[in-house]
């Protein structure tokens, strides 16, 4: 038990009778080893693949965004 290593993976907001954020509590979960980075392999390859997948998604909704201006911008032109 002297070295042990533990990560925080969450969060559980707890929340008064009314619906009101109380206190957040921190929920850890004991790791064997980090790599270099400071994170399990395990992390490492899930926050890889979220960045790839997030990267597509902002890619995606800012082609469309500067379409809508062209488009905007065309309409507005006649």
């Amino acid at each position: 038990m002297a070295n042990e290593t533990f990560l925080k993976v969450a969060y559980i907001g707890l929340k008064q009778p009314d619906g009101a954020m109380m206190i957040n509590v921190p929920l850890y979960v004991k790791v064997s080893e980090l790599n270099k980075s400071g994170m399990t392999d395990t992390q490492e390859k899930v926050i890889s693949r979220i960045t790839e997948i997030m990267i597509k998604r902002y890619e995606k909704q800012l082609s469309e965004y500067f379409a809508s201006l062209k488009e905007k911008s065309k309409k507005e032109e006649l």
